[in-house]
This record gives C-alpha cells, sequence and structure tokens, in this order.
C-alpha cells in the first residue's frame, strides 16, 4: 500500500515538476525585450482597446478577434504593458502544457501523458510561442484542452453532455482566436466516436459539441455584428489576397531545431500503432491535418509550425510505450529526463538570445519622448518602439506589416489619408517598411517638415 501511494504521489508531482521548470525557464524571455514583430502589431491593438477604440471598424485586425479579447484582461489588469499581455500568453501555453499530459494519460498512461508533456516543454517553437505575443500558443492550448474534454466523456458516463459541450465550445473558441487550431477539429471528432457508448450517444455527443461550438461563436461574434463587414474584410478577405505574396517562408534555422521533435513524433508514432492504437489514432489525425492546412498556408511563418509541433509532442510521448522500457530501471530515467532539460534550457537560451533587448533601445525612445506628448498619435512602421515609448498609433496603422504592404491592403494614399484624419503629430521611419511604399517619405518630409534623428536607423519627421 505504501509503494502504491508513492507511486500515485510522483505520479502527481512530476507534471508539477515539469510545470515549474518550465515556467522558470522563461521567465528570462518574459521580462526580455521583443521576440517578433507582431508583439508591437499586438501591443498597440490592446493599446487601442483600452483606450476605447472598436475592433476591427476602427482597429485593424487580421486575426479573429477571440485573440485580443481573451489577453486583454491580463493586460488590463497586470499593469497594461508587454509583459502583462505576455503573462496571458504564458498562462495558456502552461495550462496547454497540462492538457497534452491529460490526452497522454487519457489515451495511455501517465508515463506517456509526461513525456509528451516534456517534449512540448522542451520544443523550440513552442518556447517561444509560450510567451511571445502571438495568438498561436493560447489557440493551440483551448484547441488541447478542447481534445481533452472530448476524450473525457469516455469516462464520464452519464455526465457525458457537458464535456462535449465544452470541447465544442473551447474548439470554436480557439478558432476564433487563431484559425489554425481548426486542425484540432478531426481529432476531437475522433475523440467523441472513440467513447464506448452505445452509437446514439456518440452522435448525441458529437451533436452537443456542435452546439457549444455555435454557443461560443455566438457569444463572441454576436457582441460585434457591427463590425461584421470589416472582420470580414481583414480576417478572411485580406488573407485571401495575401496568398499571392511572396513574403514569409521557414528559415534553416527553424526547419533544423524543429526536426527532433518530429523524428520523435514520428518513432512515437511507431511505437503506439501497437502499443497505445488510440494515441496514434488520435494524434496521428491531429498531426495529419496540421500538416495538409500547413502545406496550404500561405504567407507560412515559423511560428505557424507550433500547429504541428504539438501533434508530434503527443506522439512523441508514446515512446514510453516502448516494450524494452517495461524492464527499464526506474532510476535511469534520470538520463532522458536530463536530455529533455538539456534542450530545454538550450530552446530558452537560443529564444532569449535572438531578443532585441530593450535597453538597446532606450536613447531612441528617450529622444522620441522628448519631442512628442503621450497624447500626441504617431505613424510608424516600428509598432513596438512607439509603445516602448508610452505612444500610440493610429488605430488603423497598428499593423503595417510587409503583408499588408505587398498585398496592396496598405499604400501609399491609404496612410496619407489616416494621418490626416487621427491628426498624427509625428511619422517615426524605423525598420524599412515603410521605404517599400513609394512616395511615402517624400509626403511626409513635406507635411512634417522637421526632422529629428532617433539614432542611425530611425528618422521622426514632425510638423
Amino acid at each position: 500500500m505504501a509503494g502504491s501511494a508513492r507511486e500515485a504521489l510522483h505520479s502527481e508531482l512530476a507534471p508539477m515538476a515539469v510545470m515549474m521548470v518550465a515556467l522558470l525557464l522563461r521567465l528570462p524571455i518574459l521580462t526580455g525585450g521583443q521576440i517578433d514583430y507582431d508583439e508591437g502589431v499586438y501591443w498597440q491593438s490592446l493599446r487601442a482597446l483600452m483606450a476605447g477604440h472598436h475592433l476591427f471598424s476602427e482597429i485593424y485586425s487580421s486575426q479573429p478577434p477571440g485573440f485580443l479579447l481573451v489577453l486583454l484582461p491580463f493586460y488590463g489588469l497586470l499593469g497594461q504593458n508587454l509583459i502583462a499581455a505576455r503573462i496571458g500568453v504564458l498562462l495558456f501555453s502552461l495550462a496547454g502544457l497540462l492538457a497534452a499530459y491529460r490526452i497522454g494519460a487519457l489515451l495511455a498512461d501517465r508515463r506517456v501523458g509526461l513525456l509528451a508533456m516534456a517534449v512540448l516543454a522542451a520544443d523550440p517553437i513552442g518556447v517561444r510561442e509560450s510567451v511571445a505575443l502571438q495568438a498561436d500558443s493560447p489557440a493551440i492550448a483551448l484547441a488541447l484542452w478542447s481534445v481533452v474534454l472530448a476524450l473525457e466523456t469516455r469516462v464520464a458516463g452519464r455526465r457525458a453532455a457537458l464535456p462535449a459541450f465544452l470541447a465544442g465550445g473551447l474548439l470554436a473558441l480557439s478558432v476564433l482566436v487563431k484559425p489554425l487550431a481548426v486542425a484540432a477539429g478531426p481529432p476531437l471528432l475522433l475523440a467523441l466516436l472513440l467513447s464506448p457508448a452505445a452509437g446514439r450517444d456518440r452522435l448525441r455527443g458529437v451533436a452537443l459539441a456542435a452546439a457549444g461550438g455555435i454557443v461560443a461563436s455566438a457569444a463572441l461574434l454576436l457582441p460585434l455584428h457591427a463590425e461584421w463587414g470589416p472582420m470580414w474584410d481583414q480576417t478572411v478577405g485580406f488573407h485571401l489576397v495575401a496568398r499571392g505574396v511572396s513574403v514569409g517562408g521557414l528559415d534553416l534555422y527553424t526547419v533544423k531545431s524543429e526536426l527532433p521533435i518530429v523524428a520523435l513524433g514520428l518513432a512515437g508514432l511507431a511505437v503506439c500503432l501497437r502499443q497505445a492504437p488510440r494515441l496514434a489514432a488520435v494524434a496521428g489525425l491531429w498531426a495529419a491535418s496540421a500538416a495538409l492546412i500547413l502545406a496550404v498556408q500561405r504567407p507560412l511563418w515559423p511560428h505557424h509550425l507550433l500547429a504541428l509541433s504539438v501533434p508530434a509532442a503527443l506522439l512523441a510521448g508514446g515512446l514510453a510505450r516502448f516494450p524494452a522500457l517495461r524492464s527499464f530501471d526506474a532510476r535511469l530515467a534520470v538520463v532522458p529526463a536530463a536530455l529533455l532539460l538539456a534542450a530545454s534550457l538550450g530552446a530558452a537560451a537560443l529564444v532569449h538570445q535572438h531578443q532585441m533587448s530593450d535597453a538597446s533601445l532606450q536613447p531612441a525612445v528617450a529622444r522620441l519622448q522628448a519631442v512628442t506628448r503621450p497624447s500626441d498619435p504617431i505613424v510608424t512602421d516600428d509598432q513596438y518602439m512607439a509603445a516602448l515609448a508610452g505612444r500610440d498609433t493610429p488605430p488603423e496603422l497598428v499593423d503595417t506589416s510587409m503583408v499588408r504592404i505587398a498585398s496592396g491592403d496598405l499604400t501609399t494614399p491609404s496612410i496619407e489619408a489616416i494621418a490626416e484624419r487621427s491628426g498624427s503629430h509625428a511619422f517615426l521611419f524605423s525598420t524599412g517598411r515603410f521605404l517599400q511604399l513609394a512616395g511615402l517619405e517624400s509626403w511626409a518630409s513635406a507635411h512634417y517638415p522637421r526632422h529629428v534623428t532617433l539614432d542611425s536607423q530611425r528618422t521622426l519627421y514632425l510638423p
């Protein structure tokens, strides 16, 4: 009895240990500098929401409304700064790790869940996206929990109605945070159909999940009914046009860094086919769905790979079922644990190394603050820099990405019109994006004749 109690205690403590290590390794990234251009976009978007501007009709957003709305409470309550928003992303990510553990435990056993959780915690893209102010990690975390709830219907018996309903609701919410999360739809459906209940009850579970999705979507979208027109244009129409833009793609560094988790996932799949067939079916279907979506995704960016690395980590957990490990001395578990810890340390160190230090921007930030007022809107291609200085951009220009520019969604005349309409008091050329728009710098120089050089890369134009 004592041995069983000790084993149960260890099985509960092990996931918490993974969580604590993951949290500690991410703290330097949490408080570090810019991780991705998108962080400036979403930081300015949250500032605009807090200032009372309306999403889509005023604040441009190429993402569905779920992302900014689920992070807004964290941002508003924890300090209204970048770290506050990142804390929200981090909490979603940590919840996703627990969900990965639960999926492995439900489809196989706790060892499988623990290994899946640890592999996901060490994944380089997973580490990056667990802190970066981007939509991928919150969306995938919600998708993971939707699959957990669908699997819980297998053990809930007569109480399966609520988890089925909530599973559909969470999946819908995840898609309204980031559409790539739709890859979790097929495995969620399969999870519901794996229920030992009678055929009619299985279909009832699917119907309840569909109802949950409808209710969750309505709860989020109906209050925004006045914004449906611009919402469609920005979240659907824009992306259809942007498919033809020749930007983005996967760099060699990202591909090489993700090869280990793909290899582990394939090896785990081979083991699962015999030792944990339900895990092979659910996680394999998820991986196939994600791979298909990524194959047609344009533009494709490195952070999109999180959609594939999550099911790969679930499959990798199946390696814990490898027959040779049944006689494995438990004390030797320290070896894979040490390898995963080293991988986690390396991934966190690389992300932190690639962060742009806020300290390096401080001289330019100080000059920007000295010549502008906090109430002065600034037109810029560097939203992060403006937010770091405590300055807002016009809500229509929170996003001046190369995709918007290259697709023709953002043009010189449109920026000029927004600058005049918003009463902008400054024009900041910083990242080189605005220089891609013919005539914009000449127009800014004519209408904002006083030039201030913030540093070697940044020029500010003032009236």
